[in-house]
């Protein structure tokens, strides 16, 4: 970019040059003017009869050609000076068109980064939208995921369950002396608490026949058996959750949950 106050300082240095130079020369003009003119006086003094006439033609002659210098330099004096407004005038209008070109550049420039940066923050949210659509479908994926290993945990942890429930039931159905006076319709639920091992902590009425003899016969049972072995085999989680305390039925038609 061009430095418009150099520029200006330069232009003003030329022309302050030239106008010095043209002040010396009239000095010098002048100077000589004065020296030629006492020349001529003294020459006057000498001659002053014989070129009285010759005197008047000379001066008349000087004040012509002075009247015509001084209007030789008038027309340059406008000369310059028009020739001076036109290349400020060119200059000014150059400066303008640069600073306009440079003005134009600029807009221009600036529609091109926010283009740029409209696009790019339209990309980025495509991108996040498109990254955040993944998420939520690898979300959903892992939760339908962990959904099927849960259910498919549930049934086998069921199927395990219902499998030694049958095993329990059978053991102590086959351990139970049902008493004589044992009448359809009675029913003892007896809660046992198992340890890891499978054995029998402890054993007790929850929820009485109204025949002691008849819950006496349920709590034996279950402290007949002692331990079940099948009962140790089973996770330890699911034991704490699902078989460290059952509650059994005891009717005369059957054991029930």
């Amino acid at each position: 970019m061009i430095d418009l106050t150099a520029l200006a300082k330069r232009e003003a240095e030329k022309a302050r040059i030239a106008e010095e130079q043209a002040r010396k020369a009239e000095q010098q003009r002048q100077a000589e003017l004065r020296k030629q003119e006492q020349a001529a006086a003294e020459k006057r003094r000498q001659e002053l009869a014989k070129r009285q006439a010759e005197a008047e033609a000379k001066r008349k002659t000087q004040q012509e050609a002075e009247r015509k210098r001084q209007q030789e330099l008038a027309r340059q004096r406008a000369a310059e000076q028009k020739r001076q407004a036109e290349q400020e005038a060119k200059r000014k209008a150059e400066v303008a068109e640069r600073k306009r070109k440079a003005e134009e550049q600029a807009r221009q420039q600036a529609a091109d980064a926010k283009r740029k940066a409209e696009a790019a923050a339209k990309a980025e949210a495509e991108r996040q939208k498109q990254q955040a659509l993944a998420e939520a479908e690898l979300q959903q994926a892992l939760k339908r995921e962990q959904q099927a290993r849960e259910a498919a945990a549930r049934q086998a942890s069921q199927a395990v369950i219902g499998d030694i429930q049958s095993y329990i039931q059978a053991m102590l159905q086959n351990s139970w002396r049902i008493p004589s006076t044992a009448r359809n319709g009675m029913e003892a639920v007896v809660a046992i608490h198992f340890l890891p091992s499978g054995e029998v902590d402890q054993a007790y009425i929850d929820t009485s026949s109204g025949n002691a003899a008849f819950d006496n016969s349920a709590i034996q049972a279950v402290y007949r058996v002692q331990r079940f072995p099948r009962v140790a085999d089973i996770d330890p989680i699911l034991f704490e959750r699902r078989l460290r305390k059952l509650l059994v039925k005891f009717r005369p038609e059957g054991l029930r949950w």
